[in-house]
């Protein structure tokens, strides 16, 4: 039986079996992503998980963070809010990218914290992660990671590459419900962290409900603040089971050979590829360009072929997945055809 079937049928008291399998999907979660159980918390959007880890730090007046100025606004908006806390936000411009040689450029004795987009949502530029967090931690940085554009088609190791926190959504590449993501708190980061959505789920023994003096739940757990979004979270633990089995690893290399497929397309079509084309900086994510008037010719056929595309004012993003074809591909490259 389906969760939003038993909680139609027995109420509150249907989402009981759901909430016995918290504990399971919270160790799938882990597994997935090279991290421990008690760092993985379930909050509600990425933004969520930005927010907690802008408003959990103890900030100090002149405390820098970097970041680039090709982030989707989850991963800005939260820590610009800092600036009237006497957080400085700097930004590394467009076209240079975050890499290891930026950092040393732009960082200095009061970087605080770096945070960076595993993918660029725009363009499907692949940030190097491993590198970029050896460096931070090498220099006691803190390092945060975007994930909601990678995880789901790339592998996201966290612990290995240093990451300090994680947030990503269910949806999208996770092929989850929305309403639903994942925090990753490095353990032993959790107790300087102030919970920034501290509720009844955050302390032990939540069904304690009048014991107002217990203490915080041990690691991430204590960022949940109130309750899950238990239907997307049976989906997220289907779809993690499904990646999985089919290995990310696995799913990484047929992605990729998609956008091959696509990227060679595009070349004997005259189409531009704004996407980086160096192997380790690629994605599941490409960027074609497309003459600001064709855009809207192109969005029509694609509804009408039906044909999964995002149009962009600076140009077509498509991005293929696990269950695509080379077919879908050849679909995709058919819109830019004249009649």
């Amino acid at each position: 039986m389906s969760v939003l079937q038993a909680q139609m049928e027995d109420g509150c008291a249907g989402i009981l079996e759901a909430e016995a399998h918290l504990e399971e999907v919270r160790a799938q979660v882990a597994r997935a992503i090279g991290a421990q159980d008690d760092e993985i918390a379930f909050l509600r959007s990425t933004s969520d998980g930005a927010l907690v880890v802008a408003n959990g730090i103890a900030w100090r007046e002149g405390d820098e963070i970097v970041l680039s100025d090709t982030e989707f606004g989850a991963n800005v908006h939260p820590y610009l809010n800092l600036r009237d806390r006497g957080v400085r936000v700097r930004f590394i411009r467009s076209p240079r990218r975050m890499t290891v040689e930026t950092l040393e450029e732009f960082c200095g004795a009061r970087t605080r914290l770096v945070a960076v987009s595993y993918v660029c949502f725009a363009d499907g530029y692949r940030h190097d992660l491993e590198a970029l967090g050896a460096w931070c931690r090498r220099r006691g940085i803190l390092f945060a990671v975007d994930a909601m554009q990678g995880f789901g088609h790339l592998p996201l190791p966290v612990d290995a590459w240093h990451v300090d926190f994680c947030y990503f959504g269910a949806a999208k590449w996770l092929l989850s419900p929305q309403g639903l993501s994942v925090l990753f708190v490095r353990r032993g980061l959790e107790e300087a962290l102030r919970p920034a959505l501290c509720s009844w789920r955050s302390v032990a023994d939540p069904m304690n409900f009048l014991d107002y003096a217990q203490p915080l739940a041990p690691g991430a757990r204590r960022m949940e603040g109130g309750t899950v979004n238990h239907p997307a979270l049976a989906g997220l633990a289907r779809s993690l089971e499904l990646l999985m089995s089919a290995t990310l690893p696995a799913v990484e290399n047929h992605v990729l050979a998609l956008t091959d497929r696509l990227i060679r397309g595009a070349g004997e079509r005259g189409i531009e590829v704004k996407s980086e084309l160096m192997p380790q900086n690629r994605s599941g994510i490409v960027l074609l360009g497309c003459p600001a008037s064709d855009l809207p010719l192109i969005a029509q056929r694609a509804v009408q072929r039906r044909v999964g595309v995002t149009i962009r004012d600076n140009g077509v993003r498509v991005s293929p997945h696990g269950y695509n074809t080379p077919d879908d591909i050849d679909a995709v490259l058919e819109l830019f055809d004249d009649d």
